[in-house]
């Protein structure tokens, strides 16, 4: 037997267990099959082999996002961005052209917008949105996610005025008695449900999403959650298109009413695991609270800048507990967003509750982004053998805005060094489209926890870019279950790789984010070429 694809003279990342590096690997088909010395594997390359010279770049076992939202990056393609706003006037500016091209009745929509990023800081009001248009619906989402604006016709058509209650886990904004368009948490699905995208509009945004991920090296994702009651039937059909490539292992969760999602997938008897290599069903998820930046994540204190608001807790200690049995004796894996310490208090609490009442090995319970971390908190992970999935890029987009709202605790955040010091297996996502997809600027992260300032947050928790290597890509694959398929270049797993241009193990650590991607791999295809790559 030869191989179908070989590569040689290059640095062969393997992130086995003692983290080897070697000159060549074989693949036949979809698997890898050896790797070694360029000698050694000179010997599988036949007449068919397509043989691929490094160069001495590096290659690397394909980056695992285990946190984003696939769908919801996809629909960005169709929505304005703001992210470069730097007042209210030019984002009305940005929505009144988008208007303009959107037939009447039709939704013009933002996203990324930072109020801290624009002279007003503040969100836009109702008025200030009506001005650009009173005859399309128009709401704008906040950089965080958690928090949007609306105007007056996408209130009416979400039934909002000012009787209407703060839903569950949510809240309308209101100052003397009137609506001011700005709605956060749950409330912000009054407004996002009527909004409603056609399957074209979904399928290619999904492609053009996976387009982009796999640019940047990207080959597995950990789908977190998106828009819509058929979030999860549209991941199923997008994985079943050949043209399609990208791995999908899918959560159960639904931004409106995440309890209902998990008992009807359970009643269907969906449960973890179910699926194959190209799509498979990951946790069951709640959301618990909202976002720093926001303001409206479940602190044990009050934030700097407002002593008496701790956030919003979508739910109770009880309830949370009650929701988790079920998935959990069903031999799911569990999971939810929590953000300040309070949330993450919250589901370490869930996690001990139903693993001491049901006993289960190997559950690999999560949480997903365990922001705010204390060290008790560490230590009762770590007595849980929970899985931690931090989002590391997330310093250098909001890092000074961490430290504004939540002070010395910012130095608690993502603390990577000190969950691997106490044996917690960590993994790593962008949480796209929230922050920038890129995993090496998710391992840039990891190694120097600076900020796009220069500002260093918790240095102590700063981590190796060995470490930070295996979170993006062996951490990953154990946070689905799959270590025994993929995460590592070892014979046996799949062909899923990354070429970078020149050697990572050398790269100036606040350099790693520059590094181009020269090459993407999934199931021995390649699915990515950097149009100027040179390699022979």
């Amino acid at each position: 037997m030869k191989a179908s694809l070989v590569y040689t003279n290059g640095e062969i990342i393997t992130v086995d267990d003692v983290f080897s590096v070697h000159e060549a690997v074989a693949v036949v088909d979809n698997k890898i099959v050896a790797v070694g010395s360029n000698e050694e594997i000179n010997t599988w390359i036949g007449a068919e082999t397509n043989v691929i010279d490094l160069g001495g770049n590096s290659l690397l076992p394909g980056f695992i996002d285990a946190h984003l939202h696939l769908l919801n990056f996809g629909l960005t393609k169709v929505s304005t961005n703001l992210k470069p706003c730097k007042s209210i006037d030019e984002v009305l500016e940005l929505l009144k052209a988008k208007a303009v091209q959107t037939p009447e009745g039709g939704w013009v929509r933002g996203w990324a917008y930072n109020d801290n990023n624009v002279a007003e800081n503040r969100m836009p009001n109702r008025k200030e949105l009506d001005s650009v248009s009173t005859v399309h619906p128009i709401y704008i989402q906040r950089s965080c996610g958690h928090v949007i604006a609306a105007n007056s016709k996408a209130l009416d058509l979400g039934g909002i005025t000012a009787e209407t209650p703060n839903p569950e886990g949510g809240e309308i904004e209101s100052v003397d008695g009137a609506v001011t368009g700005v709605l956060k948490e749950a409330a912000r699905m009054l407004v996002i449900d009527h909004d409603v995208y056609t399957d074209h509009e979904v399928f290619s945004g999904l492609h053009l999403a996976a387009k982009d991920y796999m640019k940047s090296g990207i080959t597995s994702v950990h789908d977190m959650g998106g828009k819509g009651s058929d979030h999860l039937l549209y991941l199923q059909k997008v994985a079943k298109d050949p043209d399609f490539k990208l791995r999908i292992y899918a959560s159960v969760v639904s931004f409106d009413n995440s309890s209902n999602a998990i008992d009807k997938t359970l009643d269907a008897s969906i449960l973890t695991g179910l699926g194959n290599e190209r799509f498979k069903i990951g946790p069951s998820k709640l959301f618990l609270d909202g976002s720093i930046t926001g303001q409206t994540a479940a602190m044990s204190e009050g934030y700097v800048t407002d002593p008496a608001n701790k956030g919003i807790l979508y739910k109770s200690q009880e309830d949370v507990n009650a929701i988790m049995e079920r998935p959990h004796n069903a031999g799911c894996q569990i999971t939810a967003h929590a953000i300040g310490d309070g949330a993450v208090e919250m589901m370490v609490s869930c996690i001990e509750h139903v693993v001491n009442k049901f006993p289960r090995e190997n559950h690999r319970h999560r949480i997903e982004h365990a922001s705010v971390c204390n060290p008790e908190l560490v230590e009762r992970i770590k007595k849980l053998n929970a899985v931690i999935v931090i989002n590391p890029a997330f310093f250098y987009d909001f890092g000074d805005e961490y430290v504004k709202y939540i002070g010395s605790k910012a130095e608690w955040m993502f603390p990577s060094q000190s969950y691997l010091e106490h044996g917690v297996k960590v993994a790593a996502g962008s949480d796209s489209p929230i922050t920038d997809f890129e995993p090496l600027l998710g391992i840039q992260e990891i190694v120097t926890r600076k900020t796009k300032n220069g500002t260093v947050i918790g240095e102590k928790e700063c981590s190796s870019l060995e470490d930070a290597i295996r979170i993006f890509t062996i951490n990953g694959a154990y946070a689905s279950f799959e270590e025994e398929i993929k995460g590592s270049i070892e014979p046996g797993k799949l062909a899923d790789f990354v070429i970078l241009e020149g050697s990572i193990l050398n790269a100036i650590p606040d350099h790693i984010k520059d590094i181009p991607i020269k090459q993407t791999v999934i199931n021995g295809e390649i699915v990515y070429e950097n149009p100027v790559a040179v390699m022979k």
